[in-house]
C-alpha cells in the first residue's frame, strides 16, 4: 500500500492519513507551528502575522479534490486565508469564488523587505490562492508551481523549479512559458537543465537580479529598519 511505501513523517516524501475531513485542522496547525517554532512568532491574537509568514515563506499547497460541499468550501477557505494556496477539482465552479493572480501585472507582486523597508518585486509567488483545475495532470503541475515563495533560497528554488519543469514537460511536452518569472538569478537554475533554460531566458529578455530575494512581508509594521 501507499502507507507501506512512504513513511508517515512531516518531511519530504512523507505520507500520513490524519483521519476524516474534520481532522484537517491538524494540517493547518502544522503550518502555524512552523511560524511559532522557527520564527518565534507569538500565536495568541496574532493571526495576521502568522498568515503573512506562511504566505511568504512556507511552501505548502492544499488540494481538495472531489465533489463540492459546504464542508469542503469551509476547509478550503480556512487554508487560503492562512496563506496556503488551495487547488480544487473540476467541480471548482460550484464554489462560486476563485482567488486568481495575474502574473503579467508586475505591480501586484511587490512585498516589503523587512530588513530595509523597500518595496521589492518578487514575481508571482504564489500566483493563485484558490484555483480550479480541470484535470489531475493540470493540478499536479499547478501544485509544483504554487510551492514557490519569495523567501526561497537558491537551492530551494532550484529544487522547486526542477519539479515544476519535469511535470510540465511530462504532461504538456514543453518548458513552462512563464519560467523567466520564477528564475531570480543563475544559481536558481537546476544544474541538469542549465544550458536549456539559459537559452529560453535569453530569448525572453530575462535580467538577473530584477526579481529580488528579500526578507518578505506584506505588513508595514514588521519592517525592522526604514530605507
Amino acid at each position: 500500500t501507499l502507507y507501506e511505501r512512504y513513511p508517515g513523517i512531516f518531511d519530504a516524501g512523507g505520507l500520513l492519513n490524519i483521519g476524516s475531513c474534520v481532522s484537517n485542522s491538524h494540517i493547518s496547525g502544522a503550518a502555524i507551528k512552523i511560524a511559532s517554532i522557527f520564527a518565534k512568532r507569538p500565536l495568541r491574537a496574532n493571526y495576521e502575522e502568522i498568515a503573512d509568514y506562511i504566505y511568504n515563506r512556507v511552501g505548502a499547497v492544499g488540494v481538495a479534490w472531489g465533489a463540492m460541499s459546504q464542508k469542503a468550501a469551509s476547509i478550503a477557505a480556512g487554508f487560503w486565508r492562512l496563506g496556503v494556496p488551495v487547488i480544487v477539482g473540476p467541480h471548482g465552479s460550484k464554489y462560486r469564488r476563485m482567488l486568481l493572480g495575474r502574473k503579467e501585472r508586475e505591480e501586484d507582486w511587490y512585498v516589503y523587505d523587512a530588513r530595509t523597508g523597500r518595496r521589492v518585486y518578487v514575481g508571482p509567488v504564489p500566483e493563485h490562492l484558490f484555483y480550479a483545475a480541470e484535470t489531475l495532470e493540470e493540478a499536479m503541475v499547478m501544485v509544483a508551481k504554487l510551492c514557490m515563495r519569495p523567501n526561497d533560497t537558491s537551492k530551494g528554488r532550484a529544487i522547486k523549479l526542477t519539479h515544476y519543469i519535469d511535470l510540465h514537460k511530462r504532461y504538456y511536452g514543453t518548458l513552462p512559458e512563464d519560467l523567466p518569472l520564477y528564475v531570480r538569478r543563475e544559481s536558481d537554475i537546476p544544474f541538469t537543465m542549465r544550458s536549456e533554460i539559459l537559452k529560453v531566458l535569453k530569448a525572453a529578455g530575462w535580467e538577473e537580479g530584477k526579481i529580488e530575494t528579500p526578507d518578505p512581508t506584506l505588513l508595514e509594521r514588521l519592517i525592522r529598519r526604514r530605507a
